[in-house]
């Protein structure tokens, strides 16, 4: 039996979420902003979760998830585009990890007091709201489940093959395409050195497997070889 479609919950793009990037899970909590307090941020500022307390939604801009472990290094997980709520599981659950919020270009955030998710009248007030927030708490859980199990098989070279496929799919299987993303955000996705991702990069090049990685071009010249290194396990 199939699930009828919610109009505020939009289809779970398994591809673009595989590339590290989601945009427009929640749209319908604009509808209620009247609800949160709006900041501009401009591109490379660090947002100030510890100060400016609470559940983000992100209206216009990109902003980088990276937390911090225990050794220091940040670990870029995910990036989320305008129409997305963030930092609501810290906001439910009142847990600390580190975690850095950046934001990648002029970005207009609201948020929402941590307090109104623990409000009964408010979650009764407004179900499609919460729905929605549900609907995309599960996308981010799967997300990160999907990622764990990608990197915990297979070499770093089919990591990246992995990425590379992937973009392609996210393009309709295009040969030629742009990459959303500079080398070194690649590399924090992939939890990887820069200096790594280059040496990949260039083995692919001399293989005949691609011809460019640039955020101007990707040029996919042997994509049956490029897949049979992404499914290398």
């Amino acid at each position: 039996m199939s699930t009828p479609e919610h109009p505020d919950i939009p289809p779970y793009d398994a591809i673009l979420a595989r590339t590290g990037r989601i945009a427009g899970l929640n749209r319908c909590w604009e509808e209620i902003l009247h609800h949160a307090t709006r900041r501009d941020f401009e591109k490379d500022a660090v947002i100030p979760h510890t100060r400016w307390r609470g559940m983000y939604y992100l209206a216009r801009g990109s902003v980088s998830i990276a937390y911090i472990a225990a050794c220091g290094r940040e670990r870029l997980t995910l990036r989320v585009g305008p129409g997305c709520l963030f930092n609501e599981a810290r906001s439910v659950s009142n847990y600390e990890p580190g975690v850095v919020f950046q934001c990648l270009e002029p970005s207009e955030i609201w948020r929402f007091p941590q307090e109104l998710l623990q409000d009964t009248d408010f979650l009764s007030a407004y179900p499609r709201q919460v729905a929605s927030l549900l609907h995309s708490m599960g996308i981010k859980i799967l997300i990160h489940y999907t990622f764990l199990a990608d990197m915990g098989t297979g070499s770093r070279e089919s990591h990246v093959c992995r990425f590379i496929l992937n973009l392609s799919r996210q393009n309709g299987n295009a040969p030629r395409f742009p990459c959303p993303m500079r080398q070194q955000d690649v590399a924090a996705l992939l939890g990887i050195h820069r200096a790594t991702l280059a040496r990949i990069l260039r083995q692919l090049k001399d293989k005949g497997i691609i011809a460019a990685f640039s955020c101007k071009e990707v040029r996919i010249s042997d994509a049956r070889r490029l897949e049979e290194l992404a499914l290398n396990n």
